[in-house]
């Protein structure tokens, strides 16, 4: 198989999470199978060793030129891993577990910063490694995987670690990325089958989020909440803060989706009290300051966030705050720039088709256009948060009976997303089932602090009209 080749861009990718504009959630494979035996820095720190009951350590051999990776988890940054595999890759270009545990660093980044360049790198090392591979290596098939996962192509993702199980059907890093394509695609029967065969391993953190963030997806969120927390716990363990704070994004995402407004915010808080320019976290917790009413704080806070990497969803909510304050020229500044983003990142494989959807029906924009994109992703990612995003352009553009019938799929496995009950209830609403629209969109009241800020005020009157 091959990868897409990415043009390089200085945008965010970063983690969608339940919450945002749902989908893909990259949270790293299973272990360490790079074949190198390192004292640190494996590309994905807090895993358990595939294979191996324990994480131990040997000093990695000294080579003239080349620095000594970071001596533990407390103090290895995902910059200092990657520095350190550039370099041994940088001082010998035939080594291939070098090159492997590099691409695994520029994934690892690409969790941690959101920034999109870093997916242009792995791609770049994935093609070397392709060159320096031994035939079926498994390495290779879960990079050419994990790759393929993070740049939104599932079903290549799927096939890859199918590939990696006939090869080796025990490989658990496999049997991770087949549940988590799956779970994208919409088939959660393959997605539930593949997590069952990890929940006998470790209490990991990869494998209580995974399964966790199945359990939100399906309605469950007292054991999510507990299995998120537990994954922090875990990841916490290991030391590495690029790792932990990705858990706690998860945890903090869903406490911001549940309108349990203080405890979300403490979560955000701590995410950037560990790594303060954690992009997702500042985004986070401006939503957060917004439904605290302070909006100066959230503006503050989506400007940080959105000058170290402008992700459209975050300039989007940028742009919304600045249109509620009354400032519409700044808005308008706002929303011509996320158009710009998601057009130039259509070129690489269009990792934000999606948010693109979501923006352009939000602000009643291009709606034929956000049809045809939200058409043309579920074709061949038939997940809930697809069918939402279909639902809410085709409301946008008028087409009432087929937006329901695509709101329904969303809400087939009763996930608690504030943003899919408004959307089905607006969409009640408009065809006059006046108790359908009124119960939607009550729930999605419950979980106001999951809508972008613009639909808010929306929500509200909407519920104001319905109880007239």
């Amino acid at each position: 198989m091959s990868a897409r080749r990415l043009t390089p861009l200085r945008i965010g990718l970063g983690l969608i999470l339940l919450g945002s504009s749902g989908g893909a959630l990259a949270l790293g494979l299973m272990g360490n199978d790079s074949g190198v035996t390192a004292a640190a820095p494996t590309s994905m720190p807090e895993l358990v060793g595939a294979g191996s009951p324990t994480r131990t350590s040997t000093q990695m051999p000294t080579a003239i030129g080349i620095p000594l990776p970071p001596a533990g988890g407390s103090t290895a940054s995902v910059d200092e891993r990657v520095a350190f595999w550039e370099a041994r890759v940088a001082a010998n270009a035939t080594d291939y577990s070098s090159t492997i545990a590099l691409i695994d660093g520029y994934l690892d980044r690409v969790r941690a910063t959101g920034d999109l360049a870093d997916l242009v790198r792995a791609d770049s090392a994935l093609a070397r490694a392709r060159a320096l591979a031994p035939t079926g290596d498994v390495r290779l098939l879960l990079r050419e995987g994990q790759v393929a996962f993070t740049q939104h192509d599932f079903t290549a993702a799927r096939d890859a670690a199918g590939e990696a199980l006939e090869l080796d059907p025990g490989n658990e890093a496999a049997v991770a990325l087949l549940g988590d394509a799956s779970l994208e695609l919409g088939d959660e029967a393959g997605a539930t089958n593949a997590y069952e065969r990890l929940a006998p391993l470790a209490a990991t953190a990869p494998v209580l989020s995974r399964r966790a963030r199945y359990d939100l997806l399906t309605g469950d969120t007292v054991a999510a909440e507990a299995g998120m927390r537990a994954a922090v716990e875990a990841a916490e363990i290991e030391g590495f803060a690029d790792q932990a704070a990705s858990y706690r994004l998860q945890l903090a995402e869903l406490l911001r989706g549940e309108n349990r407004v203080d405890e979300a915010a403490a979560v955000y808080e701590a995410i950037l009290d560990a790594t303060p320019d954690h992009v997702r976290a500042m985004g986070g917790l401006a939503r957060i300051r917004e439904a605290q009413g302070r909006r100066a704080d959230a503006i503050e806070l989506l400007e940080r966030a959105t000058t170290r990497l402008p992700m459209p969803d975050l300039v989007a909510d940028l742009g919304d705050l600045h249109a509620l304050d009354g400032r519409s020229e700044a808005a308008s500044e706002s929303y011509a720039l996320v158009e710009r983003i998601a057009e130039v990142a259509r070129a690489s494989g269009g990792v934000y088709d999606r948010q693109l959807v979501l923006f352009l029906a939000d602000h009643a924009m291009r709606v034929d256009e956000a049809v045809e994109i939200a058409e043309a992703e579920l074709r061949s990612r038939k997940d809930v948060y697809g069918h939402d995003a279909l639902a809410w352009a085709l409301y946008r553009a008028g087409r009432l009976d087929e937006a329901d019938a695509a709101a329904r799929e969303a809400m087939r496995l009763g996930t608690p997303d504030g943003r899919i009950l408004y959307h089905a209830g607006l969409i009640a609403m408009a065809l006059g089932r006046t108790d359908d629209a009124l119960d939607l969109l009550t729930g999605a009241a419950a979980h106001e602090a999951a809508l972008p800020p613009i639909q808010v005020p929306e929500l509200r009157a909407a519920l104001d009209a319905l109880q007239d």
